[in-house]
Formats: structure tokens, sequence, C-alpha cells
């Protein structure tokens, strides 16, 4: 697997998988490219597509929990208890896919890059290591 480093001069570099790198600029609607950077004016617009990319994960992620709990309220007792166990099983699956970290939270380190970014006038870079 690929690794991706994010740097800024305002800030500390992180890490990314390349395939993490790759879905975050897939919802933000951005090119990927294995070197890169976005300049000072164009963070702004960048720092507010992550944003909303984020609130969308995290709506979905609602919307999913309210269907689940409606299902399990409308369910007879023996369909909670094989709900439940489907999901026990399914989450003892998820826990070593990448799903497991929702996109809201893997994108939180580059939020924090680029507002600082902004704060400091620098550009963000990104590279393949």
């Amino acid at each position: 697997m690929a690794l991706i480093q994010f740097s800024c001069v305002a800030t500390g570099p992180f890490i990314l998988f390349r395939e993490t790198a790759e879905r975050i600029f897939k919802e933000i609607g951005e090119p990927f490219f294995e070197e890169g950077a976005f300049s000072e004016e164009d963070l702004p617009g960048v720092l507010q597509r992550l944003d909303a990319a984020a609130e969308t994960d995290r709506r979905k992620e609602a919307e999913y929990e309210a269907e689940r709990e409606r299902r399990m309220r409308e369910g007879t007792w023996e369909e909670e208890l094989n709900m439940k166990e489907r999901e026990r099983e399914e989450e003892e699956k998820r826990r070593y896919r990448e799903d497991s970290i929702r996109l809201y939270q893997r994108i939180v380190p580059l939020q924090e890059m680029i507002r600082r970014a902004i704060k400091h006038e620098k550009p963000v870079m990104w590279r393949k290591l």
C-alpha cells in the first residue's frame, strides 16, 4: 500500500494511505495526483468542500442508525435477536476494514491543516512516500 504525505509549513505533516487520499479527493471533486499542492487561494474552497463531504457522511451515518433503530422497534423479539447477531458478525468483519472509520473522521487532519494554512497564508502540499 502506497502512502501519501501531506505537509504545510504552518503545521506538522501527516500520512494517509493512497486509497484514503484518493477517496477524499473524489468526494471533494478534485483529481488525485501522487504529488501536488493546493495554493493558498484554493484552500477556502477546498475546506468548504471537505466540510460539506464530512457533513454528508455524518448525515448518512445518522440515517443508517435511525433506520436500524426503526427496524429494531418494529420487529419481533426474535427478529431483534437475529438482527443483533448479524450486527455482531458484521462488526467483527468491519473491525479490520477501512470502512470501520468513517470518512468524516479520516478528513479531520486535512481539515485542520487547511485551517492553519489559511490562517498563515501557506499552501498545502502532498507527495507519495
